[in-house]
């Protein structure tokens, strides 16, 4: 039987098998390394973030007319198709004439699946060099207190500058809702299954521990049995994973949603350095052959650039 590298590591340099008492305490102890800005900031997130108040189901009804429902189902085929702004408008005209109802333009289409799905643009104010965003504990600050790893000094770079009188902000980077994205997921019936998936790999090794501490076999048979039966596949059923579960008091909701987090520079274009910082959020509550989609990837953020984000944390 193949032992599963991250089974392995965690059993430590003498790799013995783990006891089943201890297999928890020495995955925490040994396999999770967390920095200290992560460590902190999850104290600071215990301590002041409460969980919003529910939201009332009907915030996500309206009455679609028949013009609005054609329209939208036009624009999404516009949208797979890759279309341009001249096809949007051409293949209106001609759905317009042929069901002698009226086809939105592009510009209210968008309106209309901007409104029904909450996915409001946001523009936040952030240093000009990119080192900070202006959030959380640096929301009040008139100017940059970043302080890079190869300096002693501050940026010190000013939030605002005037124009015809008025304070206007150097520079902003734009932000999509991330909850309005997976409100819309779960909202379809599809989406909402597959968002599940975590969960159900998370549960199968739960039952997998719950039965073999109700045998009364010794704790290295019950190890044993476990190893025997289960499959190493994906996040959901990792020790990592099983770890947030148990040790951390995370994912107790089988529709908590786990990300993972990229993030690089875009040459938007040819011949020239990156001149933006996108961040990208991967669910890993979706099955492994839809998760990397690119409909399935949440595009969180994008920076002016060309300077990396300093303090990615504050973005966040």
């Amino acid at each position: 039987m193949e032992v599963d590298p991250e089974l392995q590591a965690a059993s430590g340099a003498s790799g013995k098998p783990l006891k089943f008492a201890d297999t928890l305490t020495t995955i925490s102890e040994e396999a999770i390394f967390v920095s200290e800005s992560v460590a902190a900031l999850r104290k600071l997130l215990r301590s002041t973030h409460s969980p919003n108040s529910p939201v009332p189901l009907n915030d996500f009804q309206r009455e679609l007319g028949v013009s609005e429902v054609a329209s939208l189902q036009h624009y999404l085929a516009w949208i797979r198709a890759n279309g341009t702004v001249v096809g949007y408008a051409e293949h209106a005209n001609v759905l317009e004439h042929q069901t002698g109802m009226e086809i939105l333009s592009l510009h209210r289409a968008r309106k209309l699946a901007a409104e029904l799905t909450n996915l409001q643009v946001q523009s936040i104010d952030m240093c000009s060099n990119s080192c900070i965003a202006y959030t959380g504990t640096r929301a009040h600050l008139d100017k940059c207190n970043y302080i890079s790893g190869n300096k002693k000094v501050e940026c010190g770079a000013p939030r605002y500058r005037m124009s015809k009188g008025k304070k206007v902000s150097c520079a902003q980077f734009t932000v999509l809702p991330v909850m309005a994205t997976i409100r819309a997921m779960f909202a379809n019936a599809e989406t909402s299954e597959l968002l599940r998936y975590r969960d159900r790999c998370l549960q199968r090794v739960l039952a997998l521990y719950h039965n073999a501490s109700n045998t009364r076999q010794s704790e290295a048979d019950s190890q044993a049995e476990i190893d025997a039966q289960r499959m190493y596949s994906d996040f959901g059923d990792g020790m990592v994973h099983l770890h947030h579960f148990s040790n951390m008091g995370l994912f107790q909701e089988k529709r908590d949603i786990a990300f993972a987090i990229s993030t690089d520079g875009a040459q938007l274009t040819m011949k020239k350095q990156s001149n933006t910082w996108i961040l990208i959020l991967i669910i890993l509550n979706l099955p492994p052959e839809v998760r990397y989609k690119s409909n399935n990837i949440i595009i969180n953020f994008a920076t002016p650039g060309p300077n990396a984000p300093g303090d990615i944390e504050s973005f966040l």
